[in-house]
């Protein structure tokens, strides 16, 4: 893989992580918002707490995604990059452009 194939996909992660944090943010001040008030009477709270549930999975996996792809950003200059974890070949380009997360090729 040449550096420029790497700044491409590095591009594409970084484009991906400013998303993410954005997102993150969002979702933050959503979950952290105290304004619906809980009372079990209310068929409403129920609507809400299930969109407050909802914002704090999606939460969660923003924040594990964010780690994945800083993990990645991290290791991308590593010779192991891009080499499939189980065949020990290169996981082609096109899959990384696609899935930069990726640590084996499609067949493996």
């Amino acid at each position: 893989m040449t550096a420029e194939e790497k700044n491409e996909i590095r591009k594409r992660i970084e484009q991906e992580i400013q998303t993410l944090r954005e997102s993150i943010d969002t979702l933050t001040e959503l979950v952290s918002d105290d304004e619906v008030q809980s009372d079990a009477n209310d068929w409403f709270t129920s609507k809400e707490n299930t969109g407050k549930e909802f914002n704090e999975q999606a939460l969660s996996k923003a924040k594990q995604r964010l780690k994945v792809l800083d993990d990645v950003l991290k290791r991308i200059d590593s010779p192991s990059y891009g080499v499939c974890t189980r065949c020990h070949k290169a996981i082609p380009l096109e899959r990384l452009k696609a899935v930069p997360t990726a640590t084996r090729c499609i067949n493996c």
